[in-house]
């Protein structure tokens, strides 16, 4: 009796040991894909529960994505001389570039996002998004930073939005926005993001909604860069990313 009480012991022993090694391997496995284990248990949560008090967090899909490591292989520049500078993608004076990633795809709705945008100096950069090329040039929306556009009701400049079409800027904007007196303009890092969802296009800085407009005219197309004047800006990393 002793001796089976035993090898029931040892078998529920070894029960355990397999039990630990398949959790192990399983935690491995999801730490390998970049699953926490923290989102997969609010997730078997959530099928149980609707209190909503353990969110899962999910990172946005990456469409496109640059962090300069490689040079600029994945640019094109219409005009100007971009570089990289201290692993930052530098442009200045009058400078149209575009990522090849976006412009081969056939892109509609998507977030540009640009982590630690400086402008040293100048009268600003702008954002192009849903651009296209024909023959006569680019046509799509700008968003632009402005500190150059400064008029007595609004010192720092504008944050706008503008469309091209064929190659030229159209001057009136379709929206516009004062930049704050406390915001911060030159020498100081920010990230922006630019939400394109429909006919809508959402301009974030920092995580602060600054400029928001409807308009139908542009439905799909990629994403570049401009300067002009004596601007100099860099980025530190551009991604497109899905909408949620």
């Amino acid at each position: 009796m002793k001796h089976r009480v035993r090898e029931s012991g040892q078998g529920l022993l070894e029960y355990g040991l397999i039990l630990v090694l398949a959790v192990v391997a399983l935690m491995l496995i999801l730490q390998l894909f970049g699953i926490s284990l923290r989102d997969v248990y609010c997730a078997v949560v959530g099928i149980f529960s609707q209190s909503g008090t353990c969110a899962v967090s999910t990172k946005p899909v990456a469409i496109c994505e640059d962090d300069f490591s490689q040079g600029l292989t994945g640019w094109q520049s219409l005009a100007g001389n971009p570089q990289i500078k201290s692993g930052n993608f530098c442009w200045s004076g009058s400078t149209q570039t575009f990522n090849q990633c976006s412009m081969k795809n056939e892109l509609k709705d998507y977030v540009i996002h640009l982590e630690d945008v400086v402008i040293d100096q100048g009268s600003g950069f702008g954002v192009f998004f849903r651009t296209t090329f024909r023959q006569q040039g680019a046509s799509g929306y700008v968003f632009q930073y402005d500190p150059g556009m400064r008029t007595s009701d609004s010192p720092n400049g504008s944050f706008v939005i503008r469309r091209w079409m064929n190659g030229k800027e159209i001057w009136k904007p379709i929206a516009e926005a004062k930049i704050p007196a406390d915001f911060a303009v030159y020498k100081t890092p920010h990230d922006i993001d630019i939400v394109i969802r429909d006919a809508n296009y959402t301009v974030l800085i920092d995580g602060k909604k600054v400029l928001e407009v409807t308009d139908h005219v542009y439905k799909e197309g990629g994403v570049g860069f401009r300067s002009w004047s004596n601007t100099t800006a860099c980025t530190s990393h551009f991604s497109i990313q899905e909408v949620k």
